[in-house]
């Protein structure tokens, strides 16, 4: 999380886009807006909206956003993609988890873009 420096130590109110925690301000997260001054965290944009970090200042800042597709191997999280973990495979696009390869083969971290990316496992 980054915080706003003050030059005068801690603060007791914050700009939009920002909340208060322990006397400093620090940015919303993507998808989160806030209106700023004694507010002691954001609030989620509505389902379907989107917005950038720290740029969050009203709901009327979250707008419609085009949806995010992954690639293939990576599952989508909060409207990020994210690598499948070892021994996982996701096939991409708006998928939200990864699923596990068949018992006995193997593939490594974000590798896995089907199920036939996953090979026997030799020991």
């Amino acid at each position: 999380k980054s915080k706003k420096s003050c030059k005068r130590g801690k603060k007791k109110k914050c700009f939009r886009g920002y909340y208060l925690r322990y006397g400093y301000c620090y940015k919303c997260p993507k998808n989160m807006y806030s209106a700023g001054g004694k507010s002691k965290d954001c609030k989620r944009c509505p389902k379907g909206t989107t917005d950038a970090s720290g740029k969050g200042k009203s709901k009327k800042s979250c707008k419609k956003g085009k949806k995010k597709n992954c690639n293939r191997g990576y599952f989508l999280r909060h409207g990020d993609c994210y690598k499948c973990p070892k021994n996982m495979y996701s096939l991409g696009g708006r998928r939200r988890g990864c699923s596990r390869c068949p018992e006995g083969t193997t593939v490594g971290r974000g590798k896995g873009n089907s199920r036939i990316s996953c090979k026997d496992n030799l020991k």
